[in-house]
């Protein structure tokens, strides 16, 4: 068998190739690096949590309450409290670690749901789609002091955003403030 070339060339001929696919793969990881793809971000799901629950004024005692999050299509993070005594609850700061925020087509949103349960009946406490990773003063301040009476009606209610005033949130609750 014979080739374009000698011995000598052949073996330069595959070591600069050698050399180019280390280099090229190299710089992949570089790029891959510096736009992120590999690195993990913090992602602020939800503030903590503190509320009430009541009917016709009086503390509901011993209601099961339900929070669900989401980050873009990952997983629900499901957790539950119990009302104490005094009809109060309440949940923890809860954050997960993420790749998804270094892809530069990432427009996840946070989903945020907290229902309570109680005689066959879901009465929806919050719902709403948190915009960015980063706490969100609005929602931060008003998930601080939910007083959900179950008489009352399930409504929609607008806050503005301090982040991103552009577009505020929308959140569906029986809860005051």
């Amino acid at each position: 068998m014979t080739f374009a070339f000698s011995s000598p060339k052949r073996t330069l001929v595959i070591i600069l190739l050698a050399v180019t696919a280390l280099i090229f793969l190299l710089s992949t990881q570089a790029m891959a690096t510096m736009f992120g793809l590999f690195k993990k971000y913090d992602v602020h799901l939800s503030p903590e949590v503190h509320g009430v629950i009541t009917k016709e004024g009086k503390p509901v005692v011993g209601l099961t309450v339900f929070r669900g999050l989401t980050y873009g299509d990952d997983k629900e993070l499901v957790d539950e409290a119990i009302t104490d005594n005094k009809g109060r609850f309440s949940f923890e700061e809860k954050n997960i670690r993420s790749r998804k925020p270094g892809s530069m087509f990432d427009e996840s949103r946070i989903r945020q749901v907290i229902v309570a349960k109680a005689e066959n009946k879901q009465y929806m406490l919050w719902y709403t789609q948190a915009i960015g990773i980063e706490p969100n003063k609005a929602l931060t301040e008003h998930l601080k002091k939910l007083n959900c009476e179950l008489e009352n009606s399930e409504e929609k209610i607008r806050f503005n955003s301090y982040e991103y005033p552009q577009a505020g949130y929308l959140v569906h609750s029986i809860c005051r403030w």
